[in-house]
């Protein structure tokens, strides 16, 4: 059996002469996130009518995770006829336990007879005779809603808050930094919510990627997919680079090892189509994490770095994790790159040095040595499939590869 909701959107409603671009996806994303349920989803005078399948913990859990939703709410459909929205009201009204109540009434619809002050009004009436509710405009234990439109009417009570933002895809794709910590995933969540595309790109120690594959790190991608949808994780070996830089000074290992992924992720920015370079940072919460620091992470990039935890403490990022339910997960058990480096390292230091550590060396040709073996893993939440391949074999079935390392190879560090 099917059942109605009403869904908002609050802040596309903002947008100008590109506001259908955004409806267009967010009815896509709603579209995507009920899978399964045989939705059909309707844009109805600024709303979303949908019916679907499933239960409604199931239903309210998906609509929930879907950005650019401000609420939503079970409601009835009927035809805009008084009588017809009479028995959906009193049915709403009669299986509430509230004691007073209060009618909403938005007419959309003009030439429906009655306007929304004259609906509510009537409608109240018939409520309180029927029930022995009491009206209270102040402060109403239930609001029933009436909304009619060209087409239909719907009538509902209970609002349930979405996670609000913009519709995940209207902003494009970044090439996030991701690590197995607290961080990192409440990062991509921010992302998500100001509408940006995360391409996961996970630098690992093991001997193999599929250790990564079978770790936390793919369990945090899925959790994050419910909000996402479709997600691409880059798994880049670490042995390679430690190599490499086994004789640089042990103070500057944070400095230069992050740097070493800015590098790769800006080299793999134009095969994903992406336009920037996201990580966890939280200013100062790290030695690697100062202002200095942060300034020589980001020198020399060809695209925007983006911070989305730049001003949140650590409190607020653990109740940002709690609340999206990576926190657990990401307390577990897991050696990162980040556990190896120095427990020492310097907090003022200068883009130069690090420059000349990059050209020393040869960091830019490692880059691509080392993507040579990296790990492509997707995953798809319709139907819970998660595929890997090489990466370079998936990439260089695209142009962009070609032209991107032959851009990289010239630009600055």
């Amino acid at each position: 059996m099917s059942s109605t909701y009403v869904v908002h959107y609050s802040e596309v409603a903002l947008k100008g002469k590109n506001r259908p671009e955004f409806v267009r996806i967010l009815r896509r994303n709603l579209r995507r996130a009920l899978w399964g349920l045989d939705p059909d989803v309707s844009l109805n005078d600024g709303r979303f009518v949908v019916t679907t399948k499933g239960s409604d913990e199931d239903v309210a859990g998906r609509l929930g995770a879907t950005f650019g939703v401000a609420w939503f709410s079970p409601a009835s459909l009927v035809e805009p006829d008084y009588q017809k929205i009479l028995s959906a009201v009193l049915e709403r009204a009669s299986n509430s336990s509230a004691k007073s109540f209060k009618i909403e009434a938005r007419r959309s619809d003009k030439t429906f007879p009655q306007n929304s002050q004259e609906l509510a009004r009537m409608l109240g009436a018939a409520v309180a005779d029927d029930t022995g509710m009491k009206v209270d405009l102040s402060d109403p234990d239930v609001v029933l809603h009436v909304d009619v439109m060209r087409s239909r009417a719907v009538v509902y009570a209970k609002k349930k808050s979405g996670p609000g933002g913009l519709p995940v895809g209207t902003a494009g794709r970044v090439l996030h930094l991701f690590s197995g910590g607290i961080d990192s995933p409440v990062a991509a969540w921010l992302l998500m919510k100001r509408g940006c595309m995360p391409v996961y790109v996970h630098f690992y120690l093991a001997p193999l990627p599929q250790a990564a594959i079978d770790s936390k790190i793919t369990r945090l991608v899925k959790i994050l997919s419910a909000y996402g949808g479709k997600s691409t994780l880059v798994l880049v070996p670490f042995a390679e680079y430690q190599l490499a830089t086994a004789g640089a000074p042990g103070e500057l290992e944070p400095s230069l090892f992050r740097r070493f992924m800015r590098m790769t992720a800006e080299a793999l920015a134009p095969s994903f189509g992406a336009t920037a370079v996201a990580t966890g940072d939280s200013l100062s919460q790290a030695a690697s994490q100062t202002l200095w620091n942060i300034a020589a992470f980001d020198a020399g990039s060809t695209i925007p770095v983006l911070r989305p935890l730049l001003t949140y403490d650590k409190e607020e990022i653990v109740s940002l994790a709690r609340r999206i339910s990576t926190y657990e997960l990401s307390l577990e058990e897991y050696k990162d790159c980040c556990a190896i480096v120095t427990r020492h390292p310097r907090t003022r230091v200068k883009p130069e040095l690090i420059d000349e550590y990059v050209r020393q060396l040869g960091l830019r040709d490692l880059v691509w040595r080392t993507l040579d073996a990296a790990t492509l893993v997707s995953y798809n939440p319709v139907g819970d499939v998660m595929r890997s391949s090489p990466l370079l074999e998936t990439l260089r079935r695209t142009p962009s590869l070609v032209r991107a390392k032959a851009d990289f190879s010239t630009s600055p560090t």
